[in-house]
């Protein structure tokens, strides 16, 4: 599908229909709609499986200017995934549930604008993160969250009919009712830390959950990653805090440890589970090992 040129990027839309609980599939006419009238000289594709995004942003790294991901976290993740080698240039349509990545580069009004974005935005180099398990390295764009964080993430997907905070505090009450905390050891680039753990979230960007403020200061382009740290906390202490965490107000509760770091090495005496840019892991794992490639993503901003 193409448009007019407009100005002298081309794009590669690519789309994941079911993100949004389909929403994506549904403003999908509105998108090629607009595009059109803008003059953008596009192409767009659906995706068809998990990681089928990564191998179109690939394919398409070499005829495009500008891929696009339109759809959630997850979208992005695996759209960066295929692009950041190639220094391709990648555009966010945030359609998902949570969209939390797009916080840290701005939300905008509405469709149009987010399309003049891709099309005319300036282009920001920004930091990647990378995350080892059994010796394979994937890569993350936003953040990644280990123990309670991920398992509400897992529990979330009981909840589509849910949206952003709303399905995220309906899953961390259920959560709460089964979760227990592990004894971890964290390795930060200049402190080491061994206490039970509630939760680890690493940032690249602000927020997660759908917009827990979970590490508010974190930078996209500072070559580190903020971590929040909780040691373990009892049921009501955590609903207590919940309301803080929306707003970026926690971190100086004493439950609370935040660091900025280039790297982390974390063993856990219990398998705990992990997500990375929302998307949850099939195995709860022990060990991993967390890292920053600094300024390897280019975005429209």
């Amino acid at each position: 599908m193409e448009g007019r040129p407009f100005g002298d990027r081309a794009v590669k839309f690519i789309v994941n229909p079911v993100s949004g609980n389909g929403r994506t599939r549904r403003i999908l006419p509105k998108l090629i709609c607009v595009a059109k009238k803008l003059g953008i000289n596009f192409d767009l594709q659906l995706t068809e499986a998990p990681e089928h995004a990564t191998e179109l942003a690939k394919e398409g790294a070499d005829d495009f200017d500008v891929v696009v991901a339109v759809g959630g976290d997850g979208t992005v993740n695996e759209v960066a995934a295929g692009a950041w080698k190639s220094k391709k240039v990648v555009g966010i349509i945030p359609t998902g549930t949570g969209n939390d990545f797009v916080r840290a580069i701005g939300r905008l009004k509405d469709l149009h604008d987010y399309l003049s974005r891709v099309v005319a935005g300036k282009i920001k180099s920004i930091d990647v993160g990378t995350i080892c398990v059994d010796k394979k390295d994937l890569l993350f764009v936003n953040g990644v969250g280990i123990g309670f964080d991920a398992e509400v993430a897992r529990e979330s997907l009981n909840f589509n009919h849910l949206k952003g905070l709303s399905r995220y505090f309906v899953s961390v009450v259920k959560t709460l009712s089964k979760y227990k905390a592990s004894q971890i050891r964290i390795q930060l680039d200049d402190d080491v830390l061994d206490q039970k753990t509630f939760l680890i979230a690493i940032g690249n960007g602000i927020s997660a959950g759908g917009g827990f403020l979970l590490t508010p200061n974190a930078i996209l382009d500072d070559g580190k990653l903020d971590a929040c740290i909780v040691r373990d906390v009892s049921v009501a202490r955590v609903l207590k805090l919940l309301p803080s965490v929306i707003r970026g107000h926690h971190l100086a509760q004493p439950e609370v440890t935040m660091k900025r770091t280039t790297k982390l090495s974390i063993h856990s005496e219990l398998p705990v589970a992990v997500h990375r840019d929302g998307e949850i892991g099939a195995d709860k794992i022990t060990d991993l090992d967390i890292s920053v490639i600094p300024r390897s993503l280019r975005i429209t901003v």
